[in-house]
């Protein structure tokens, strides 16, 4: 494999800065901007979920055309796609997520 056609570890690391950057944006500029849910927003809540399904399904494409253009594969990459997909998802969920809002240090 040429060193063109691969993505080394800084490319994944990006990769997972921006995903993580991206749950942080949809927290702090959409959730909280928003009115007070009755249910707190959690990682069950209806809300939660469906943007974590819409990342997931955004990950499945870029996955598929990472894997296409920059890996080089000729075919679809099955397994490739799923769990770079999933952990993309994973990491997005992090930056989503309201239970990390406050950073508090302990006294």
């Amino acid at each position: 494999m040429s060193r063109n056609s691969a993505m080394g570890f800084l490319n994944y690391l990006l990769m997972g800065a921006l995903a993580y950057a991206a749950g942080w944006a949809i927290r702090l500029y959409v959730l909280e901007k928003g009115p007070r849910p009755n249910q707190p927003y959690g990682l069950k809540h209806p809300k939660i979920r469906l943007y974590l399904a819409l990342f997931f399904a955004l990950m499945l494409l870029i996955s598929v055309l990472l894997g296409r253009f920059v890996l080089g594969h000729a075919s679809l990459d099955v397994p490739f796609v799923v769990v770079n997909s999933l952990v993309a998802t994973f990491v997005f969920s992090f930056g989503l997520s309201p239970d990390h809002i406050r950073h508090d240090l302990p006294e």
